[in-house]
Parts: structure tokens; sequence; C-alpha cells
């Protein structure tokens, strides 16, 4: 399929209606201060190695203390998988059954260059942490490894227990 002016390139705007983007900029990515700050620890301590952490998120109209202009369906990442969980049924099945696929994913590059790798894991979602892994040194990525703004909201996950 081309459009456009015949010499067989296609339209931007076309090419962007048939993969469902759009010239606006990527949606911000939410995240609690509580968990940017622990993520920002994690990838302080395990320097020189990398981290890469699984992240989930909670709607926005779930959380306590949420901004009162965030939309209630705004997900907001609160949670973390630790990277170790589910590693005797790896060992034993071949397979990371402990480790959801999550919403997004947290990396550190120790070696300071912010940019996606094709090494990278990548999720709907990356956060890229470098040196010295402080809040502003984590840069957001959609999968496409465009740049998003990264809002970081100052409210808490509902407390969690399981049902008897």
């Amino acid at each position: 399929m081309t459009s456009g002016d015949g010499d067989g390139r296609v339209d931007d705007a076309a090419q962007r209606a048939a993969d469902g983007t759009s010239r606006a900029d990527p949606a911000p990515v939410h995240i609690t201060a509580d968990l940017l700050s622990l993520l920002c620890e994690r990838a302080a301590d395990a320097d020189p190695d990398e981290e890469n952490v699984v992240l989930d998120a909670t709607a926005a109209g779930d959380l306590i203390d949420a901004p009162g202009g965030l939309d209630p369906s705004t997900p907001v990442l609160t949670h973390f998988y630790f990277p170790g969980a589910g590693g005797s049924v790896s060992a034993v099945f071949g397979m990371d059954l402990g480790r959801p696929a999550g919403r997004a994913r947290f990396l550190s590059h120790p070696r300071g260059d912010r940019r996606l790798t094709e090494e990278d894991d990548l999720a709907a979602v990356v956060l890229v942490a470098v040196p010295p892994f402080e809040r502003g040194d984590v840069t957001a990525y959609d999968r496409r490894g465009r740049r998003r703004e990264l809002v970081v909201v100052d409210a808490y996950p509902p407390e969690e227990g399981i049902d008897e």
C-alpha cells in the first residue's frame, strides 16, 4: 500500500493510521514515589551489575491519596516482582513461571547509557536508570523506544491480603 506523491513511498499519515499511532507524544508513565526510590536503591546496590525487574500497575482510582486530577483508570506503576522468584520452577521446567509478564520493566545501565539496546528486555513500558541512580536518572520509553514523560505520583497502593 502506498500513498502520497506517487514515488512509492508510504505517506507518513497513512503509515501512522495503518499502525495505530499518532503524531502526538506517547502517554506519560506514572509511578509511585516509593517504588521509584526503591528501584533506584536496588540499581545502586546491584552496581556494577545490571538490575532487571518486572513492574506492574494499579489503577489510579484504587490508590490511596491519588492526585485529584489523575484519571481513575490511569495505570500507575506500584509493584515489582523479585527477579529470582520462581527459580526452582524454572530450573525444573525450563520456563520462568514465577515472574509474570507485568506491564513494565525497570532496567539499570551501570555504564551510563540511557538508550534502550537490542539486549534489553522490552515491555510496553521500559524504565532505564543510569548512575548515580537517583530519581532524575531514570528515563521512560515505550516498546518502540520512544521517550515518555515519567510522572512521579505521591500515592500508595491499597493494602493487599489473602482471604481465608
